[in-house]
């Protein structure tokens, strides 16, 4: 059975959870895409980042969004997409297993995604009925497993329990089935060269302990095993380097210290001048030795008496010289005990000892930079004592167990250098320990997840009600129906999907209804009572997604479940963009407590993608909550071709700016200065770009209400330029046209001129064009 998910009724659903577990498997990357719409011939390059748990996609109308939404639908479904019946692709899943178009069918990713085609398939218009919404997950989920339960006791009584012995073979092929599937699963996964089938899962099972839940992996250990057990012995690591712990002399050095801090050197005659003024004592000390045989000063060309010298050097002793002398000897001494504070390469040791590697070499560096402030300490208490010898200095405080605790992370740091490289010279047997481990993991997930008890309970019973069978079906026929009048599964539908639906256009706008039809129960649209139809763009996005997001409590759990949402926001005003932005944050982001005690935000389903052309929007969903930026990735998809799109990270530039105004300019100015007015790259985002820019600037320039961008435009630039803009933009401004670019020399032309144009607009106003210039620096050059 298939683990993927396309969000059918609830008997399916719970069917599938029941099935054979993905492994927590996500979608790292997609290593190529051929022939599928406008991805003619997409290759990953090692400059595009893999996926993460929250991946943002941007791109203008037309550049391949939606098209790439269609492969994840593709993945969820098990089936190719039927507009592409040629498109050949690989997908890298995070268990290191491809999905190709020849393997797409047993795939067990579970996806779901929202798109044009979601809504075309789930949704009617013109008021026809829609597929009612099956909820799982609240209070009702009891009552449901006991019709469920009694409807199957119903079905045994009806029929005499005439085929006793070919259901409990039926019991007996659902198990050996899933028992097959699984083990295939496992053989696939940990890419087992030898046979490996139901029969050896069952071994495995049976040498489970008592509890198998205690074979199960914690998913570090699991993702440290995975690694490696796909790990081959070319891939294998050198061994890491030992280290030596470093003196650790802070504490000795402050003993010598602070007798020095304390000493006041005698002197035979004091200067008060001197001693009042550090500094010039310091030039009048460096000077002696330059005056030894002169009569007059080296500085002012005055007489200097021998009873002057005198007097200087009484004030500065012999016991002062060799007092400063030590303290440079100490200072030396302080400089030489500073440690570096780079110990572990975390990646040279083998995947298993990445992470603790990691967690102690931040350790190290934190105690070795602790430990480097308080000498640092110490060298600022002796350089004042230099600076001032007649001024007692106090030596500072330090932590008196710094020097331990340094030593126990070195003996630690040294003892994960001895295990792994003692795992590096046994590496063959580690990875064989390590595929047992999780052979055994797999066998005790199945364990736990079986439900042959339950099957054999089944079996009994219905030996046991053969002789009870009339009065037995009569009492299970009343329960089935007093169960029945409790539960309303499509009115409970109902009222959810109206919350949302009233959550995004407000009270009552929108109304869902429940019709009967063939003993289905079916979802129809209703305005003021009567059949909503002539819905707004708007209105119809916001029901959309509504019953999207209804749809997906059909899963009994959001843990296994990836979600590509393409843009949801279509033709919505502002307010109701930031609606959705703040469903989204509700429905797929939360906080988990660590084991330090601290939260955590972290995705409600087990990945999310989300696709957009609204700059506005991408803004907001930049700010969406998530663990950290290891966890988020930001994507854009351009067309390179009239024909061809592609997929790369998010330029700095669209990451760099939040105001869509800024980004714009940089965009027609990036053009302007480019030698290069054939880079077609550049030529299919031109019209988009420079239409919304016009729009933004003359509103902001002429902010009249309810006029339009020519009326605008023309009060700016006058009647003859604001046409030609004004043509040329309405002509190009979305991408189902760039094909004539390729075939309008004339008019790649004009977009050269209208680029042009604007910029010389904008520089009619100097302070506003410099402003926008110092946005991005790399404009100026």
């Amino acid at each position: 059975m298939r683990g993927q998910s396309t969000m059918g009724t609830a008997h399916q659903g719970l069917e599938s959870a029941s099935s054979v577990p993905t492994g927590g498997q996500v979608i790292r990357s997609i290593q190529r895409l051929r022939q599928f719409g406008v991805f003619d011939d997409f290759r990953k390059t090692a400059a595009l980042s893999d996926f993460g748990t929250k991946n943002i996609i941007y791109g203008w109308n037309y550049s391949g969004k939606t098209t790439l939404s269609r492969l994840f639908s593709a993945l969820g479904q098990g089936k190719p997409y039927a507009e592409c019946p040629t498109a050949t692709f690989e997908v890298q899943t995070s268990t290191g297993q491809s999905v190709t178009e020849a393997t797409l069918s047993t795939s067990n990713l579970k996806v779901e995604v929202f798109n044009s085609d979601f809504v075309t398939t789930n949704l009617s218009w013109d008021g026809e009925d829609f597929q009612s919404i099956l909820l799982l997950g609240d209070e009702s989920i009891e009552a449901e497993k006991a019709i469920e339960h009694w409807s199957k006791r119903l079905t045994e009584c009806r029929s005499r329990w005439a085929n006793t012995r070919a259901k409990i073979s039926d019991i007996d092929g659902r198990v050996n089935g899933a028992k097959t599937t699984t083990a295939k699963a496992i053989k696939t996964t940990l890419q087992i060269v030898e046979a490996f089938n139901a029969t050896h899962l069952a071994s495995e099972i049976t040498r489970l302990p008592a509890e198998p839940q205690q074979a199960v992996l914690s998913d570090e250990a699991y993702a440290a095993d995975m690694r490696l057990a796909m790990t081959s012995e070319q891939e294998q690591l050198p061994a890491v380097p030992s280290i030596s712990a470093p003196m650790l002399s802070l504490l000795s050095l402050l003993q010598d210290a602070t007798p020095l801090l304390e000493y006041l050197p005698a002197i035979s005659t004091t200067l008060d001048h001197l001693r009042a003024h550090a500094d010039t004592a310091r030039w009048v000390e460096q000077g002696l030795s330059l005056h030894a045989d002169v009569a007059a000063c080296e500085f002012c060309g005055g007489p200097l008496t021998e009873e002057r010298l005198t007097q200087l050097r009484g004030h500065f002793s012999k016991d002062l010289t060799q007092h400063k002398a030590s303290l440079n000897a100490l200072l030396n001494r302080v400089k030489t005990a500073q440690l570096i504070t780079e110990w572990l390469t975390p990646t040279a040791f083998s995947p298993q000892f990445q992470a603790e590697a990691t967690t102690l070499n931040t350790r190290l560096k934190q105690l070795c930079e602790a430990y480097n402030d308080d000498l640092d300490r110490l060298m600022t208490a002796i350089q004042a004592k230099v600076d001032d010898p007649f001024v007692d200095q106090l030596a500072p405080v330090v932590f008196p167990d710094m020097s331990l605790v340094l030593e126990s992370t070195f003996t630690q740091a040294k003892d994960i250098i001895h295990r792994n490289n003692k795992n590096i010279g046994n590496f063959g047997q580690e990875k064989k320990s390590a595929i047992g481990r999780l052979k055994a993991h797999f066998a005790a997930k199945f364990a736990l997840d079986t439900t042959r008890a339950k099957e054999n309970k089944n079996r009994d019973r219905a030996l046991r009600y053969q002789g009870r069978l009339k009065p037995l079906g009569e009492r299970i026929g009343q329960r089935i129906k007093d169960l029945q009048a409790k539960i309303d599964r499509a009115q409970k539908g109902r009222e959810r999907l109206n919350d949302r639906i009233s959550g995004l256009l407000g009270t009552g706008i929108i109304q869902i209804e429940v019709v009967r039809l063939n003993d289905t129960d079916r979802f129809t649209l209703r305005r003021q009572g009567q059949p909503a139809r002539n819905l707004s763009d708007g209105e119809r996005t916001a029901i959309a997604f509504a019953f999207f997001l209804t749809k997906l409590e059909e899963h009994k759990s959001m843990d296994d479940v990836i979600v590509y949402i393409d843009d949801p926001i279509s033709s919505l005003d502002s307010n109701h963009v930031f609606q959705i932005y703040s469903v989204i944050e509700k429905t797929f982001f939360k906080k988990v407590a660590q084991p330090n005690g601290k939260e955590k935000w972290v995705t409600s389903c087990q990945q999310l993608f989300l696709s957009t052309h609204n700059f506005e929007f991408l803004e907001m969903l930049k700010k969406l909550p998530v663990g950290g930026k290891a966890d988020e990735r930001y994507f854009f998809v351009k067309r390179t071709s009239p024909t061809s799109s592609t997929l790369t990270d998010l330029p700095d530039s669209l990451r760099r700016y939040t105001s869509e105004y800024h980004y714009l300019f940089s965009v027609i100015q990036e053009f302007v200065q480019n030698p290069n007015k054939d880079d077609l790259g550049q030529l299919l985002a031109l019209p988009n770009a420079l239409r919304r820019f016009v729009e933004l600037y003359t509103y902001m320039r002429l902010p009249w209400p309810g006029s339009s961008v020519e009326k605008r435009l023309a009060a700016l630039v006058g009647p003859e330029k604001s046409l030609r803009v004004t043509k040329l933009l309405h002509h190009f401004s979305h991408l189902e046209t760039v094909e004539r670019l390729a075939t309008h020399s004339n008019v790649i032309a004009d977009i050269e001129a209208v680029a042009n144009e604007v910029i010389a607009l904008l520089q009619e106003d100097p302070a506003h064009f410099a402003a926008l210039m110092q946005t991005d620096p790399s404009l100026a050059s």
